[in-house]
């Protein structure tokens, strides 16, 4: 009874070790990772590097293993042992949907990533979208300006049945308009006079009339 108590609990500790440690040893390397760095958003002229992450097991540390490229369902580059694909130059051209596949040498094994997508950004229209956005544009502590207490708000009007009253209008103000109405017809009846000269003047001009006066 001793000994089979002994056994079992020998199974129980063991196994899921052996099992653990077999497993390990099948697998050559993890699911490969595709990231940008520094970023999956880089500014338009700038570069970007896209580097495929896997992680070769222990006992397989000696395999070689195959690393390529891929966007929008085409090939970038052609399998290698480089785990990186650098965009010196990036523009609008490059945006789109990337992942990496990583192969044994013997083609037996292979594994693909996860898709990452690339937005190239212009900085002449993230620059226009932050000043017609500004909630694009995050304050910083300094910038938020400081909440003020309200006070208590005012008590609502009273009812009342009676009809509002106007105010009358003020004497200075009726004065003052007054004098400006009798200012505009002056000057209404200085115009006329002045267009009354003019049409004078205008007779007088004429060539028949200068040959009268002449004569």
């Amino acid at each position: 009874m001793k000994l089979r108590c002994t056994l079992t609990e020998w199974a129980l500790y063991v196994c899921p070790a052996v099992l653990l440690a077999t497993q390990m040893l099948l697998e050559l390397f993890t699911a490969p990772v595709l990231k940008a760095l520094p970023s999956s958003e880089p500014q338009e002229g700038g570069s970007v590097t896209l580097s495929c992450q896997t992680k070769l097991a222990l006992q397989r540390s000696a395999s070689r293993i195959l690393f390529s490229f891929y966007k929008d369902g085409r090939s970038l580059s052609v399998r290698g042992v480089s785990s990186e694909l650098k965009i010196p130059k990036a523009s609008e051209g490059h945006s789109g949907s990337y992942w990496c596949e990583v192969v044994t040498e013997d083609r037996q094994i292979s594994k693909q990533s996860s898709q990452l997508e690339i937005r190239v950004q212009d900085p002449l229209n993230s620059a226009y979208a932050s000043i017609l956005n500004p909630a694009l544009h995050k304050p910083t502590a300094s910038e938020t300006p400081p909440i003020e207490a309200r006070g208590p708000l005012p008590p609502p009007p009273a009812s009342s049945a009676e009809k509002p009253r106007f105010s009358s209008p003020d004497p200075h103000l009726h004065h003052q308009m007054q004098f400006l109405l009798k200012q505009m017809q002056d000057v209404r009846a200085l115009l006329g006079h002045l267009v009354m000269e003019l049409r004078d003047l205008s007779v007088y001009l004429k060539p028949g009339t200068t040959k009268v006066a002449d004569k």
